[in-house]
């Protein structure tokens, strides 16, 4: 994948699907389990942030759509 490119979450889901099979090997060296947790910690951020971009467009759509009258807006306790 291209440094420029935006990791999907499909793509970050299976990276650490990799990285959990990769660190099951006990003969793994202690330096490369610990490059492979911090890409981990990386990769779940990475995946947060784009689970709050998705949440947030979709309330902006939704608060939109509702603004049309074609829908009722959400409430606070409604978005939690």
């Amino acid at each position: 994948m291209e440094s420029q490119e935006k990791p999907t979450f499909e793509h970050i889901n299976e990276r650490l699907r990799e990285i959990g099979r990769q660190v099951e090997d006990e003969g793994m060296p202690l330096d490369d389990a610990l490059d492979l947790f911090e890409e981990a910690v990386q990769l779940g951020m990475q995946a947060s942030s784009l689970l709050e971009e998705g949440i947030a467009a979709r309330d902006a759509a939704e608060d939109e759509t509702a603004q049309m009258g074609d829908a009722p807006a959400r409430t606070a306790e409604e978005s939690i």
